[in-house]
This record gives structure tokens, sequence and C-alpha cells, in this order.
């Protein structure tokens, strides 16, 4: 496969899950101001606040970070790895990033307050920014992970 095609395959699985994430954090903020389904009195704990944050910073951050040296790692022995190994890394870093908005959602839904919900959407902003499965960023990892591109046949 080439470039393109990967790219083009990341980019279902990242819209895919970005997309779902919007509608769900759109329809959490419907629930909360325009149909007022949510008891604002009632505010979630530091605890829970800080807890929820740091997690939404570890999944699109460290983690990713974290996944992918531990990919490295199972590879260092190997001279070259298979275009499938490569999209199934790819396909779970993504996953694992894009979880981040996920966390918005929930923020919203526990009245959490609004630098929490500043953090988290920073932290998925980020992670939505620097993921982004590009033609450009796709032939540098299969050059870093030594994946020879298949030429199209003309």
């Amino acid at each position: 496969m080439n470039p393109h095609e990967i790219s083009k395959i990341l980019q279902k699985t990242y819209f895919f899950q970005l997309i779902t994430a919007v509608v769900l954090v759109a329809i959490a903020y419907s629930l909360k101001y325009y149909f007022k389904l949510t008891d604002t009195g009632m505010v979630a704990g530091q605890t829970t606040m800080i807890i929820v944050t740091t997690l939404s910073g570890v999944m699109g951050i460290a983690f990713p970070i974290f996944y992918r040296s531990y990919f490295v790692y199972k590879i260092r022995n190997k001279k070259q790895i298979s275009t499938d190994t490569f999209i199934g890394f790819e396909r779970t870093l993504l996953s694992i990033a894009l979880l981040t908005p996920y966390f918005l959602v929930i923020s919203v839904l526990m009245n959490m307050s609004q630098t929490a919900n500043t953090l988290i959407a920073l932290f998925s902003l980020y992670a939505a920014y620097y993921f982004f499965p590009t033609e450009k960023k796709v032939l540098f990892e299969m050059k870093i992970f030594r994946i020879k591109p298949i030429k199209k046949k003309e």
C-alpha cells in the first residue's frame, strides 16, 4: 500500500471517532443548557474533577507516547514490518488519543468547573490536531518503521 491509501484508511477511523465525540458533546450540552435535564446546583467534587481532567491529559498526551514506545520496543529486532501491522498500530494510536474528547462529555454531564472543561477541551484539541493522519505524516512514519511503500503499476 502507498502512503495515500494508508492515510485515507486512517482518516476514516479518525473522522468516525471524532465526529461521534463531537455529536455526543453537542448532545450533552443540549441536555444541560437547552433541555435543562441536569441539576445545575450539583457540582462534581474536587477529587472527581482532578481525576477526570488528569485521565483526559493522560489519554491525549502521555498514553500515546507510551504506546508508541511500546510498539518501537516490540519491533526493535525486525528489519521490516508489514503494512497491516503498521496500520493496526496507527489505528490503535488514533483510538487511544481520540478518547480524550469523550472525557468532555463526562465533564459536561457531571457539571464540572469551567476550568476542568477548558483543560479537557484543550487536551482534546491537541489530540485531534496532532494525530490527524496526513499523507506526509504517514510517509514519514513509514520511513521510521522501515516500511517500503508499494508503488502503483501504471
